[in-house]
């Protein structure tokens, strides 16, 4: 009888947990609440807040001045907080810590002179945050370094990168722009949950037949997770819930794998397992 697994950890991350809990306490102390973007990446979350009155608008004019405004985990830039203030809009700022973390690195090192290089996603919203808090430049790939050019001191470059990508799809740009610029400071920004769930799903792909990877196709940690598991199993597939599962993707599998990625929540993850289990009748392990 086939047998499925479940990776651990997996699932809400630090960041996520903070920015939902914290949205759901604004959520009751308020009437009218707008966020700035999805507060996370995923369909279930968003939709749960919805259902309580929540506004999801993705700039801040569309925001009526005086309003109470939910920054989301993935941060802003400082232009965004300006426009805030000048509405007079009531500010919470749910931003994941780690990717504060981010933020602030990027005004140090350029307050000393420092040029920028940002391994990134481009159009992101985490890296539209970072790249405004100062001059940088955006690399999303090997071709990209290939035709980077550093106008400033060539002893003063310094790497920064968006908290969600994979510590294995980055390595070859880090090494690059190592081999490229020997003096350049790397500053690995890849958050730990981020890395314990890959490190997880990789170990679970390479005994697994297949792999499932609960998360929206928006939500980039989730898109790493399947990118991994495609690397170590014959096949993986990034999927939002129980609903998107197909009888022959399961064809010939003995062995099947289950992650979810940092921003789906548990309940998806469950029902995905129990719907497998009576469906196929595979037995469960963890």
């Amino acid at each position: 009888m086939p047998k499925i697994f479940v990776a651990e950890p997996h699932g809400f991350c630090f960041g996520v947990r903070k920015a939902v809990g914290f949205l759901e306490k604004i959520v009751d102390k308020y009437d009218s609440v707008f966020v700035l973007h999805e507060i996370v990446h995923n369909p279930f979350v968003v939709n749960y807040f919805k259902e309580k009155g929540v506004v999801f608008v993705e700039d801040v004019d569309s925001v009526p001045d005086g309003s109470v405004l939910v920054f989301s985990a993935h941060g802003v830039s400082p232009e965004v907080r300006t426009a805030a203030a000048q509405k007079n809009l009531v500010v919470f700022d749910a931003t994941c810590p780690l990717v504060e973390v981010v933020h602030k690195k990027a005004r140090d090192y350029y307050s000393k002179d420092f040029s920028i290089v940002y391994i990134g996603k481009k159009g992101h919203p985490e890296t539209v945050g970072v790249l405004g808090e100062a001059p940088m430049t955006l690399v999303s790939s090997l071709d990209d370094v290939e035709t980077l050019r550093i106008n400033g001191d060539e002893n003063k470059i310094v790497c920064l990168n968006q908290t969600t990508l994979s510590v294995y799809d980055t390595k070859d740009i880090v090494d690059f722009l190592k081999e490229k610029y020997p003096s350049i400071v790397v500053e690995n920004g890849i958050c730990r949950a981020t890395q314990q769930r890959q490190d997880a799903v990789k170990t679970l792909a390479e005994v697994s037949d297949l792999v499932f990877v609960l998360g929206a196709e928006n939500s980039s940690n989730s898109v790493q997770l399947a990118n991994i598991a495609r690397k170590y199993c014959n096949a993986a597939y990034l999927i939002l819930d129980k609903s998107e599962l197909k009888d022959e993707m399961l064809k010939d599998a003995e062995v099947i794998g289950v992650t979810s990625g940092a921003s789906c929540p548990e309940f998806v993850l469950e029902e995905f397992v129990d719907h497998i289990k009576q469906k196929y009748f595979i037995s469960k392990d963890s």
